[in-house]
């Protein structure tokens, strides 16, 4: 455990990590490309400027997902949205519902994904995904999702087109993209948190906060 620790602090500051892509295959039709507005961005409204969150050992959130390798597991992007659900009757079928509802696909070809799940001391697999187009060939929003103690924690990443894998266009357009969804649905998007997850291309550390 103290070895993992020690990797995740050298992580959070240095941005270990490379994303990776899916295979080049046909695409299906882009999605729309309508974004919130940067007022809405966390970045630029963010209620709590704070560094709330540090550590997944302290957190219901994941602060990563990882890759796993011979040598272990390595993170590779952030959570950049989570959802407080423990003390609702929502749970993550129905954060998933939200995007199948805009026309998501649900098991989109992907890597296999993890985040740490404190309570198990162990690296969970990704629970649930959705992408806008099933393939990618030229670039889709994609997310994966984790329900661990009540909260779901999300990755969003926009894919670059694949050439022949995909590499990460943006982390900020597609939590945009997520909070304008969830916004249309009715649930409430009006502040964030800042995680120890700082990761190139533009992920700054604020984490969209979206409650039912």
């Amino acid at each position: 455990m103290t070895g993992r620790r020690d990797f995740l602090r050298k992580a959070a500051i240095a941005g270990v990590g490379t994303a990776a892509g899916v295979f080049a295959l046909p695409s299906t039709p882009e999605a729309s490309d309508a974004l919130m507005s940067d007022e809405r961005s966390p970045s630029a409204n963010a209620t709590d400027q704070s560094l709330s969150v540090t550590a997944e050992d302290t957190s219901p959130y994941a602060l990563w997902q990882y890759k796993k390798r011979d040598d272990g597991y390595a993170p590779t992007s952030p959570i950049n949205a989570v959802f407080p659900l423990s003390e609702t009757e929502r749970g993550l079928d129905d954060v998933m519902d939200v995007l199948f509802d805009a026309g998501w696909y649900s098991l989109p070809v992907e890597y296999v994904r993890y985040a740490w799940n404190r309570k198990r001391e162990t690296y969970e697999h990704q629970q649930a995904t959705a992408a806008e187009t099933f393939y990618g060939t030229v670039g889709r929003r994609h997310v994966r999702c984790w329900e661990l103690e009540g909260a779901v924690s999300m990755q969003a990443h926009e894919d670059t087109a694949a050439t022949p894998n995909h590499g990460i266009e943006s982390y900020r357009q597609a939590q945009r993209r997520i909070e304008q969804l969830f916004d249309e649905a009715g649930w409430t998007v009006d502040e964030s948190q800042r995680f120890a997850n700082e990761k190139s291309p533009d992920h700054d550390g604020h984490v969209t906060v979206i409650r039912p």
